[in-house]
């Protein structure tokens, strides 16, 4: 899909728009938020349309998120051409940076009636539960499944987002027992309750039968073999600052994404 910027306007403007739904202390979003709110809504958009993203953007795999130039280069006229606050912060130590605030409960909802249902629930879902806070989101968008499917510089694919089809069978109803049945069914339960009544009482005999083993002996012996141990553990290295190098093939390993290794 090309990249649709009509779409692309309409998020970034929803999104600094459901922002100003916010307290006051947590409207103002950077361009770090709102490049990573437009990538979950992406992501939520295309997790039920076969991979297709609802702007057409081209994500990367950028340091430690997901980035996109083309959106970068579009907030600053797309929430001016909205009449967003726009707000300069100045730093000597780092690089000036922005801030973005918007508080119009119309437009809210006129941006809300053009949305597509999908990408807008995902922006109020998610904007509830990180507002402003830029480690949780940061974490969030490095954790979801295009990210952990990608190696740093890759373009990320949406595909391994796709929602998997589910078919639930109906249950079979079960058979309806004949008294007879019930009958039995009810003396094998006590059967098995008298058999694990006798195993229980027989091994708490057993158990008490059993002699105290003897308390472990702290002697010269004792801390000699544990100083045999550590020998054969090999020396510690020194303290000191080290650099670990890993191969490049960790990015694709399953324990960036298989749950049962995570």
């Amino acid at each position: 899909m090309a990249l649709n910027y009509n779409r692309l306007d309409l998020l970034l403007q929803y999104i600094i728009a459901v922002a100003g739904q916010n307290d006051p202390y947590d409207r103002e979003l950077g361009m770090i938020h709102l490049i990573k709110y437009a990538y979950l809504a992406d992501l939520a958009y295309a997790s039920q349309h076969n991979g297709e993203t609802f702007t057409g953007l081209t994500w990367k795999f950028h340091h430690f998120g997901p980035w996109s130039v083309e959106c970068f280069q579009q907030i600053e006229p797309s929430l001016i051409s909205i009449g967003a606050t726009q707000r300069t912060i100045e730093s000597e130590k780092y690089d000036d940076f922005v801030r973005w605030s918007l508080d119009d409960d119309d437009l809210f909802d006129r941006l809300g009636d053009q949305m597509d249902l999908t990408a807008m629930g995902a922006v109020q879902k998610y904007m509830r539960m990180f507002g402003t806070d830029t480690y949780g989101l940061l974490d969030f968008v490095y954790k979801t499944k295009p990210m952990l499917a990608a190696a740093p510089g890759e373009l990320l694919d949406f595909k391994v987002a796709v929602a998997a089809k589910k078919t639930f069978e109906d249950d079979e109803p079960e058979a309806e027992l004949t008294v007879r049945q019930k009958k039995l069914h009810r003396q094998k339960f006590q059967a098995f309750k008298e058999k694990l009544n006798t195993q229980l009482e027989q091994q708490v005999k057993d158990n008490r039968s059993k002699t105290c083993p003897l308390p472990p002996r702290y002697d010269d012996v004792f801390f000699e073999g544990l100083a045999q141990l550590d020998a054969a553990a090999g020396t510690l290295p020194a303290e000191g600052e080290y650099t670990a190098t890993f191969s490049e093939d960790i990015w694709k390993s399953k324990a960036r994404h298989d749950p049962e290794l995570s």
